[in-house]
């Protein structure tokens, strides 16, 4: 199977080509909560029929990813073909080939730390380039739960920075602090308050902490608890 993904009006760009690995029933209980059907359903519309569907089971693919033109990933441009199929047989598949980038169109650089702002599936499936300078950085930063609005201020002075932090807060289905822990972190959106030097100490980056809790009352108010 080959996939492509649109990028812009009338173009899609080459993702890659995958064997089928695996066909099994999966059970609609499982499905509708699992993170990847949640993601593909708030960012791109996808996998509601799932939650309309009056079936007790679905057929559920395996497949993966090859090494077949992998070097063409994110490269290859083709026009979008005419019609509403997602899914389409590669004999019937007539298109021309517009470009072929020298970079990857779907991986662009991250933005500045101030004007970088995330939702929780959208730290789920991080660009490279961005899961990178995540890495780089620390400081204080935010979590809004958009279902209510309620903030949480936290810190990162160790190992992986803010990616390793960010991801943790995301990588279950609740939340990992006491007060976050009753919250889906589909609902987080993060973003950066302030960013320290890699040599501040410990100590200074949690009184630090401490000063921004005061400023947004994120105690008395919200989920500083």
């Amino acid at each position: 199977m080959k996939s492509f993904i649109e990028v812009g009006p009338g173009k899609q760009v080459f993702v890659g080509v995958y064997n089928r690995v695996r066909v099994t029933e999966r059970p609609m209980d499982e499905i509708l909560p699992d993170p990847e059907i949640q993601y593909l359903a708030e960012s791109f519309g996808m996998g509601m029929g799932f939650a309309v569907a009056k079936r007790e089971s679905f057929p559920w693919f395996q497949f993966e990813l090859t090494d077949v033109l992998l070097d063409k990933a994110g490269r290859l441009a083709i026009a979008r073909p005419n019609g509403r199929n997602i899914v389409r047989l590669a004999e019937n598949l007539d298109v021309p080939i517009e470009a072929i980038e020298a970079s990857p169109l779907f991986d662009p650089p991250p933005p500045g730390w101030r004007e970088l702002m995330l939702t929780g599936p959208e730290v789920r499936h991080l660009p490279t380039a961005w899961a990178a300078r995540l890495r780089e950085w620390r400081g204080i930063y935010l979590i809004v739960d958009e279902s209510d609005g309620q903030r949480y201020v936290g810190a990162v002075y160790g190992e992986e920075n803010l990616l390793g932090r960010w991801t943790t807060h995301v990588a279950g289905d609740r939340g990992v602090t006491r007060e976050l822990r009753q919250r889906n972190p589909l609902d987080f959106r993060f973003s950066i308050l302030e960013r320290v030097s890699p040599d501040m100490l410990a100590d200074d980056v949690i009184a630090l902490e401490q000063t921004w809790m005061e400023r947004l009352h994120t105690r008395q108010f919200g989920l500083n608890a």
